[in-house]
């Protein structure tokens, strides 16, 4: 019947958009940090938060972590108050996470391996200030909860950047 056949042409596409990219967010999601997947957008307060310091020194490197509910994968950039990608991350945990080079090396962090039967709780990073910036840079992260469920650039941290 065509209701049937609907049926399975939602399913497939729906089986089609649940896999993601289990080995982290492909280019296309640097400029504007949202999942190729194809899964809904939340605008409900998301359930995860980045700690860490508030200041560094340009050039110093600070340690933040990504935390809350079980999540499967995210991208993060830190961002001027003109919207550029700025700084470094360095990996501490490589068994979850990489870095990608969207505008410069390493300006950008995303998953590695990530498997719907053991979502991370967190994932703890290193961002390196540009040498001679000053002002504040926005750490921003998409975080994708399941494959339909996500967040773009809504989890973020305000860090002042001092000479």
């Amino acid at each position: 019947s065509v209701r049937m056949f609907r049926l399975l042409v939602i399913a497939a596409c729906l089986a089609i958009g649940a896999q993601g990219y289990s080995d982290g967010a492909p280019k296309t999601a640097c400029k504007d940090l949202t999942p190729q997947h194809g899964a809904k957008l939340q605008t409900a307060k998301p359930p995860y938060s980045i700690s860490g310091p508030a200041h560094v020194r340009n050039g110093e490197t600070v340690k933040l972590t990504l935390g809350g509910d079980n999540f499967l994968g995210f991208i993060i950039q830190a961002r001027d108050g003109q919207n550029r990608v700025v700084g470094q991350f360095d990996v501490v945990d490589s068994v979850h996470s990489q870095t990608l080079d969207c505008s410069g090396k390493q300006d950008t962090l995303t998953h590695l391996k990530a498997k719907k039967d053991s979502p991370l709780s967190g994932i703890t990073f290193e961002w390196t200030a540009p040498e001679g910036y000053k002002g504040n840079v926005k750490i921003m992260a998409t975080v994708v909860q399941t494959g339909f469920v996500y967040w773009v650039g809504r989890v973020t941290k305000d860090i002042n950047v001092e000479e």
